[in-house]
């Protein structure tokens, strides 16, 4: 499932949702003027399409607002 892309910026925000395993997973993308593009992701384990979708769009906003950056990197620790 590709979502409806969100202008947010003066950039485009889509997400490309898909279900494996049994969940959700979504790539945001991001498209600045002039085309360049980004893609991050994947992001897992929703219960919905449309969580997935909802949380990666929220994700690409907060990225181009600079809040990603004042909360520092996340690292994941497997124990």
């Amino acid at each position: 499932m590709d979502s409806t892309p969100v202008e947010y910026r003066g950039c485009e925000l889509s997400a490309i949702v898909r279900h494996l395993s049994g969940e959700f997973v979504a790539t945001l993308l991001i498209e600045r003027p002039g085309g360049v593009r980004r893609a991050i992701g994947p992001f897992r384990s929703f219960p919905t399409a449309q969580a997935a979708e909802g949380f990666a769009i929220e994700y690409g906003k907060a990225e181009l607002d600079g809040r990603l950056a004042v909360c520092g990197p996340r690292v994941a620790v497997s124990g």
